[in-house]
């Protein structure tokens, strides 16, 4: 029995005319009642309002925005455990400043041969003015970090690493990256392949990890695909 938010987008500043996605993770048991507000009166979806479920990941967003549309956003979770919330400060202002500009991917993920329970390396770079923040997804959800995911995010780039690569692994991998005027979201395009080695020489740890026999004899080759998703599939 618990509830708690551990994740919320950042205070930012958005222009005129464009759309704003606000974001949290909640975790609770029982599952809890989830409420938007703006200046503490309640959001509700509808005209240039949406809100999206998706799992554990609750997200709030705001479509063609006016001067008006700034403030602070909560997100509240209710249940009968108790309540948690997380505020979010929104600024729409007006594209003075002619220097702003759009995040725009400069260094994109590279290729790599990746021995299964090893680790695997994504990094992106952006040119943006001002920053960007960034945020990583695995199948369309919020990536946080785990003991084996870890994520680095700097003013002009954020790094990927997954430890010990398992089958769980697979699938579609996003870097988001935002500033104050606009967002971009950069799918890259490689396959994943598990082949089996000819000769196995078995041992019960590998990078760290512990393995099953048949784990051992595999590597992953990760190569690039003509395709625009990032899309992983096992081979036996």
């Amino acid at each position: 029995l618990n509830l708690y938010i551990y994740k919320i987008s950042f205070a930012f500043s958005v222009c005129v005319g464009k759309d704003a996605t606000l974001s949290c993770t909640i975790v609770g048991s029982p599952t809890p009642l989830i409420t938007w507000e703006k200046d503490k009166l309640k959001l509700t979806s509808g005209g240039r309002f949406k809100t999206v479920e998706d799992g554990d990941a609750y997200r709030l967003t705001i479509y063609d925005l006016t001067l008006e549309d700034s403030g602070q956003y909560m997100c509240r979770a209710k249940n009968s455990v108790g309540e948690a919330y997380a505020a979010v400060t929104l600024k729409v202002a007006l594209p003075t400043e002619m220097s702003q500009k759009a995040p725009v991917f400069m260094v994109k993920p590279a290729s790599a041969r990746v021995v299964l329970g090893g680790d695997v390396v994504f990094h992106c770079q952006v040119a943006a003015y001002p920053e960007a923040n960034f945020e990583w997804e695995k199948d369309g959800r919020y990536l946080g970090e785990t003991s084996r995911i870890k994520i680095i995010s700097e003013s002009d780039g954020s790094t990927l690493k997954i430890q010990c690569v398992r089958n769980l692994d697979s699938g579609t991998y996003t870097c988001r990256a935002q500033n104050t005027c606009d967002s971009f979201v950069y799918f890259n395009s490689y396959k994943l392949r598990a082949v089996l080695t000819g000769n196995c020489n078995y041992s019960s740890e590998s990078s760290g990890c512990c393995c099953f026999k048949v784990l051992c004899c595999s590597y992953f080759l990760l190569a690039m695909s003509s395709s625009q998703l990032l899309r992983w599939s096992l081979t036996q």
